[in-house]
């Protein structure tokens, strides 16, 4: 067997094409779109809150297929390649997991302290002297208790024994950081809110001095009424991973993950 070949991924990003200050303008901010050759073991595929449920019924819906089309073929060809995945389902979900509690579980439990309560209880439920700032639920309906709240990744993408699954940002740098990851590849949902902010999220990651990859065809944003048409929130979540980092398409990944097989071969 020869050296192992390198994944050729197209990959897109947001460029300013100015010359000079007199054409400076956001007109000429576009897209360029460039292949990448990266060593395959300098990767790993994220995959965020890849939940089973979801209060909001359309998008529960849409996430779903996307799991089950788009996500779950990647996971095969990620897995050939040697490329670690890696489930970040949120603290809650992830401790369920005997993948998290084999690496994590044992010091979690000696290090939970108490933290200070603060800020106040009453202030975050909005409550008492505080109830004067409650707004109206933005992703459930008032009164909403819970039901049918996602309590799993789901069952298309459930992670195998050798897969990972981390609680937070600082366990999936300790996995990035000890396989000398450099290119984070995410998946996931949902895309303006938890890909980008979560502590294991493309914005805190990528702070660190990873290279975040947002596949754009398996993640989807919570869409509202005057953005669901043309999934414009989606749109310019991607948009702004752009700004900063890259973005491909799982099936030039899947093509990228196979054309190794037959290089080796």
């Amino acid at each position: 067997m020869g050296v192992k070949a390198a994944l050729r991924i197209p990959i897109r990003y947001l460029a300013m094409h100015s010359t000079d200050l007199a054409d400076n303008v956001e007109a000429g901010i576009w897209p360029v779109e460039e292949t990448y050759e990266i060593d395959p073991a300098t990767v790993a595929l994220v995959l965020v809150d890849t939940w089973n449920r979801h209060n909001i019924l359309s998008h529960e819906q849409s996430t779903a297929r996307i799991m089950r089309e788009r996500i779950a073929p990647l996971l095969p060809a990620m897995r050939a390649a040697g490329i670690p995945v890696i489930h970040a389902p949120s603290p809650n979900i992830a401790r369920i997991y005997p993948q998290w509690q084999r690496r994590f579980g044992a010091r979690w439990s000696r290090t939970n302290i108490a933290l200070p309560e603060w800020p106040p209880s009453a202030l975050r439920q909005r409550q008492g002297e505080y109830a004067k700032y409650a707004r109206l639920p933005a992703e459930t309906w008032t009164g909403w208790d819970g039901v049918d709240r996602w309590n799993a990744i789901h069952d298309s993408i459930a992670p195998e024994p050798d897969d990972h699954v981390v609680a937070t940002g600082d366990e999936l740098h300790e996995l990035l950081a000890e396989r000398r990851v450099l290119f984070s590849i995410y998946a996931g949902f949902a895309t303006n809110i938890c890909v980008l902010h979560r502590d294991y999220g493309i914005l805190a990651i990528g702070a660190r001095g990873y290279l975040p990859i947002l596949l754009r065809d398996c993640t989807l944003g919570i869409e509202t009424r005057d953005t669901l048409d043309g999934l414009l929130t989606t749109r310019l979540a991607i948009h702004d991973v752009e700004r900063r980092y890259y973005s491909a398409d799982s099936a030039d990944l899947i093509a990228a993950c196979q054309a190794i097989h037959h290089t080796d071969a």
